[in-house]
């Protein structure tokens, strides 16, 4: 079998009650439950919400 790396790019929108873009990312980020499920014929081994880098914040 064949190991692969894939980057899925998900969109979100959102509203939030957080002073700012950061602090809603931040928490966006650590309580966001996702499963990506294997098939039949792949094998899924590992998933991770990547961090989101803001310049300057």
């Amino acid at each position: 079998m064949k190991k692969y790396t894939l980057f899925l790019v998900v969109r979100v929108e959102v509203e939030t009650t957080a002073d700012n873009l950061f602090k809603a990312i931040t928490e966006l980020e650590s309580q966001t439950s996702y499963k990506i499920g294997s098939t039949e014929n792949v094998r899924v081994l590992e998933t991770q919400i990547l961090e989101t880098v803001i310049p300057n914040s």
